[in-house]
């Protein structure tokens, strides 16, 4: 998920996880979701499947692992831009940030997708807002873009709290929240309800929140490090219960792959890991690549197998996707932030990040 692109410190090791979280959401989709609606196996996912997601308990084909490695470094991110930025500048760089891109792959969508009965005025307009997500049927032009539905709930959270911004208890504050979302889901229904089944997710970003707050800015002690982990973990397993039980079961566990992605993002933290180019350059194409790969690999995919093997059709899905993300990243991601960083120049506050 996005990451704030002038962060004076760059954390180094959050590029790695990016580039992984980003292509293993690649892996799932390309490598077994599509080739699954055309009937066709791609045997190295299979492979993986039968060998290291299934003994693990790793549901999804590490899809949802590596989207909550996303939700972990969003919480880690965020907190740490939340402390050094006003409320005005926090708004507009996560806007900037997230929408000039977002609005592309939508157009893109309703342009070049299959899914013309779906394309209209009013469905358009509920996309580009993620309004879409609170209504039942929902139509989602761009598949992974619910994740962002959450991102966007969490940052304005984060930004309506701005006046904690020193505190690290206003991971307090975001739990309370979801756990009062979770129990009144039912009560006032209508949008609520689809809103609290998205709100449900945020614990996992609250887990990054914890992470970030205790273990880079050392402003909790083990005892409240641990705590809110803790507490973050029950109310997501509660979430879960309520309103999703059937990943619960151990078969098809959302819990077991957060669980994972917990131990990754720590184990990773923890290294000395060099700046390499290609990381870097596989970080910054991460949420282009997010958003574009399930819209142009589908193209691409759709069309080689009819006339290539699956796996050739896969690589050049995977390789149109990496292109679009680069071109994408160059011409729309990178001028916003330049954007952004412009109209919140004069707004600044001086960097006490730590």
């Amino acid at each position: 998920m996005p990451q704030a692109a002038d962060s004076p410190s760059r954390y180094v090791f959050l590029d790695y996880l990016r580039a992984l979280a980003a292509w293993l959401v690649v892996w799932d989709h390309l490598g077994t979701i599509l080739p699954g609606w055309l009937r066709l196996v791609f045997t190295p996912a299979q492979w993986v499947r039968d060998y290291v997601a299934g003994p693990l308990g790793v549901i999804q084909d590490f899809g949802w692992f590596g989207v909550a490695v996303f939700f972990l470094i969003s919480g880690f991110i965020i907190s740490d831009r939340a402390c050094v930025e006003s409320f005005r500048e926090f708004a507009v760089k996560r806007l900037l940030r997230i929408y000039p891109m977002f609005i592309f792959a939508v157009l893109f969508a309703a342009a070049f997708v299959d899914v013309r009965d779906q394309v209209h005025p009013g469905s358009v307009l509920l996309n580009l807002t993620l309004a879409n997500y609170l209504f039942v049927p929902q139509v989602a032009l761009v598949g992974v873009a619910w994740t962002l539905f959450i991102e966007m709930v969490f940052y304005g959270l984060t930004a309506v709290t701005q006046f904690a911004k020193d505190s690290p208890h206003r991971i307090a504050i975001n739990l309370v929240f979801v756990a009062l979302v979770i129990w009144k889901r039912g009560i006032l229904g209508g949008i609520f309800t689809p809103f609290a089944a998205y709100v449900a997710y945020m614990p996992v970003l609250v887990m990054g929140q914890t992470i970030y707050w205790w273990l880079a800015r050392s402003r909790l002690s083990p005892a409240w490090g641990l705590g809110y982990l803790t507490a973050a973990f029950a109310v997501f397993l509660w979430g879960v219960r309520l309103i999703q039980p059937s990943y619960l079961p151990v078969t098809n566990s959302y819990l077991i792959s957060v669980a994972y992605a917990v131990l990754l993002f720590l184990a990773v933290m923890r290294l000395r890991l060099p700046e390499r180019r290609v990381i870097r350059f596989l970080a910054d194409t991460s949420y282009s690549v997010y958003l574009l790969h399930g819209l142009v690999g589908s193209l691409v995919l759709f069309a080689v197998v009819k006339h290539a093997p699956l796996g050739v059709a896969i690589a050049l899905a995977a390789a149109a996707s990496l292109l679009a993300a680069t071109v994408t990243q160059r011409f729309i991601e990178t001028p916003a932030n330049r954007l952004a960083r412009r109209l919140t120049q004069r707004w600044r506050l001086p960097d006490t990040a730590g």
